[in-house]
C-alpha cells in the first residue's frame, strides 16, 4: 500500500484542477483539504488504537479465565492424589496388620540396605 504524503496530495489536487479546467484551484482548498486528510488520518489513529485497547482487554479476560480453569484442574488433581494416597495408606495399614511379622522384617530389610547405602 503506497502512502502519499501531504505534498504529493496537495500537487495531485493542483494538478487534478488544472487538467479539468478548474483554475480557481487555491492555495486554502489545498491547506483545507490537507487538514481534512489530517484530520480522517487523526480519526483512524484513534479508531485503531481503541481497536487495539478492545483486543488486549479480551485477551487478557481470556487468560484470566484459563487461569482459573487451570487452579480449578490443579485442585481437582490434588483432591485425587490426597484420595488415593489415603486409600494406598489404609491398605498398607491393613497389611501390616494382617501379617505384622513379614512387615517387620521387611522394614529391617529395607532400613539395613538403607544403612549399607549411606555408609559408602
Amino acid at each position: 500500500m503506497a502512502s502519499i504524503s501531504g505534498t504529493e496530495k496537495a500537487n495531485g489536487l493542483a494538478a487534478e484542477g488544472r487538467s479539468k479546467g478548474n483554475s480557481d484551484a487555491t492555495a486554502e482548498d489545498i491547506q483545507a483539504e490537507l487538514e481534512k486528510l489530517r484530520n480522517d488520518l487523526a480519526a483512524l489513529t484513534q479508531t485503531l488504537a481503541s481497536f487495539g485497547n478492545g483486543k488486549l482487554k479480551e485477551a487478557g479476560d481470556r487468560a484470566s479465565q484459563l487461569g482459573a480453569d487451570v487452579a480449578e484442574a490443579s485442585a481437582q488433581y490434588v483432591d485425587t492424589a490426597r484420595t488415593s494416597l489415603a486409600a494406598a495408606e489404609q491398605d498398607l495399614e491393613a497389611h501390616i496388620r494382617s501379617r505384622p511379622l513379614q512387615s517387620v522384617a521387611i522394614a529391617a530389610g529395607i532400613g539395613f540396605v538403607a544403612a549399607l547405602l549411606t555408609r559408602r
